[in-house]
């Protein structure tokens, strides 16, 4: 039989109940042994739907005793670092929602302990493992040549939550949940909830982003974050992030090179469908799309972490990446605070 890489679910919330456990059921090459929240019920709901063997109300307990390889921490980002790096000093490698934490200085201190100890941490910026996007940055990266604009947009939808209604068999919540103070910036919020999904796209289509010139404009509750994006190949791009508009989920990626075009459309997350894209090839003439069928990007990322761990590879997106993503993040922040462009630096 061939292995598996076993795997202890730190936080039991919302997105583990939605996304995240039943990936972990479904994955070829993971087998999940322990869950953890502080939040005790919460864990034992999710052992008892999924048929996990131990239950660990204490994550130091579940380091200690559960004989895992990796922990997939899905706690709130204000807790990433401290989940991380723990995980990481007992030997384990890590899969981590996004964003890798909430500051530069975070990221900075995962991605030293990652290179300190020799575990690795991946991102999880699940768009990556989108097949629709996948066909766009093959395209991108082998027949486009020269890019000279990448852009994307990204606005979450006022029917967010009939979404997650509709797609998921509802979120069982506890008053023991650990809970950060809010985060009272609403341009910060939103850049560390949503946007960076779509700094991690465009960085995966358009390699690094070295320049941000942003602009912030709230209305009411809603709130528009726009970026002019520059690139370090010396192409230009925007970046448009609303949340929320009044119409369904609109987000999507376009990029133009001297090879041909990209554009694609991304659907809501918990559609578990591949995006709709579309590539002009100039060289042959012509338009090409994939077929796309629906395709579960949570469990596409958690079956290629497992495979990159148990095949001696690394993983991607990676701590690195995490700390690039962030820079990028805080770039547009500080932006748009002072109405000027600031410079991403990298490394």
């Amino acid at each position: 039989m061939d292995r598996k890489l076993r795997v202890g679910l730190l936080g039991c919330g919302g997105i583990a109940q939605i996304a995240h456990l039943p990936a972990l059921r479904r994955a070829r090459n993971v087998q999940l042994v322990a869950v953890c929240d502080v939040a005790r019920e919460l864990a034992e709901v999710a052992a008892r739907t999924y048929d996990v063997p131990q239950v660990y109300d204490d994550y130091g307990k579940m380091l200690e005793e559960a004989d895992v390889d990796a922990v997939l921490v899905a706690t709130h980002h204000a807790f990433h670092m401290e989940n991380c790096v723990e995980a990481m000093r007992s030997g384990r490698h890590v899969l981590c929602e996004k964003p890798l934490a909430m500051t530069v200085r975070e990221c900075e201190e995962i991605l030293r302990v990652s290179r300190e100890t020799g575990m690795q941490v991946q991102l999880g910026c699940m768009k990556r493992y989108d097949p629709g996007l996948q066909f766009a940055r093959k395209f991108v990266s082998e027949e486009m040549g020269e890019r000279f604009s990448v852009s994307g947009w990204y606005c979450d939808t006022v029917f967010h939550g009939r979404y997650v209604r509709s797609l998921s068999l509802g979120v069982v919540r506890s008053s023991h949940q650990r809970r950060p103070p809010e985060v009272q910036d609403p341009h910060l919020k939103v850049l560390l909830t949503h946007g960076v999904h779509l700094v991690d796209t465009l960085r995966f289509l358009g390699g690094e982003i070295v320049g941000v010139t942003s602009e912030v404009v709230q209305k009411g509750g809603d709130i528009a974050s726009v970026s002019l994006l520059e690139f370090q190949d010396g192409a230009r791009g925007t970046m448009e992030l609303i949340c929320t508009v009044k119409m369904d989920w609109f987000e999507g990626v376009s990029v133009h090179g001297e090879g041909g075009s990209v554009s694609a459309r991304v659907h809501f997350p918990y559609l578990r469908k591949g995006s709709d894209v579309e590539v002009y090839d100039a060289r042959r003439g012509e338009y090409r799309r994939p077929a796309m069928p629906d395709s579960d990007p949570y469990l596409r990322q958690l079956e290629a972490f497992a495979d990159s761990l148990l095949s001696g590879g690394k993983v991607s997106p990676d701590a690195y990446d995490g700390l690039m993503d962030q820079k990028v993040l805080a770039a547009i922040h500080e932006s748009a605070e002072v109405g000027k462009k600031v410079k991403v630096e990298v490394f």
